[in-house]
């Protein structure tokens, strides 16, 4: 019994070690995308209106 328990837990710790590297990819590359917008955006005036909506379709 004692190992199946001990097997279990391995199993466990060698998931949320899984699940720890994909979170921590998808946190660096948030911060990439983020980076990225703020750069592209120096070049704009923070009062002007927006040229486009969120998803990317131009504002009429």
């Amino acid at each position: 019994m004692s190992g199946q328990v001990n097997s279990l837990l391995v199993e466990m710790l060698a998931e949320q070690k899984k699940q720890t590297a994909i979170l921590e990819r998808m946190a660096e590359q948030q911060g990439l995308l983020i980076q990225a917008l703020a750069e592209e955006q120096v070049d704009q005036d923070p009062d002007a209106r927006p040229l486009t909506y969120m998803d990317g379709t131009p504002c009429r």
